[in-house]
């Protein structure tokens, strides 16, 4: 507890930790270490080209009713059928990758997005699917070229 000016103002335990994506970012490592070995220029034009690339991916994972690795949701409990993760369409609709300079990170509008990549794999936890794999080599191999 600290005060100031004799206003009690009360501080957040040591043993607070801000939730973040659950799994972490490692599934974007290898990029990351394409981007930053390549010379500026190419790590600035592999950047721009990966976020639609990405965005669209991402989308179209969603769209399919499956998570990115291709795993199918759970069944709804109420009407047996797969869960579609649209209620409003503003999750499907705000979902997108963007990019700063050689920086590609994915865009999260809202605090719950955090928990459907978690829980239903909207984006990769860990080893990065082998169709973003290839089709960012792909990328990178163009730009270098």
């Amino acid at each position: 507890m600290a005060s100031y000016r004799g206003i009690k103002q009360f501080s957040r335990p040591k043993s607070y930790k801000r939730r973040g994506m659950r799994g972490g970012n490692s599934a974007l490592a290898q990029l990351k270490d394409a981007i930053r070995g390549a010379p500026l220029t190419i790590a600035h034009e592999v950047a721009r080209q990966a976020s639609p690339m990405l965005t669209g991916e991402t989308r179209a994972a969603f769209a399919s009713g499956a998570g990115v690795y291709g795993d199918p949701r759970p069944m709804s409990k109420m009407t047996g059928a797969p869960l579609t993760l649209v209620k409003t369409g503003l999750t499907r609709d705000l979902l997108r990758f963007a990019t700063a300079g050689t920086i590609v990170r994915c865009v999260l509008a809202k605090n719950y997005m955090r928990y459907l990549i978690g829980k239903y794999t909207v984006l990769p936890n860990g080893a990065m699917p082998v169709t973003w794999k290839r089709k960012l080599d792909g990328i990178v191999q163009a730009v270098r070229l």
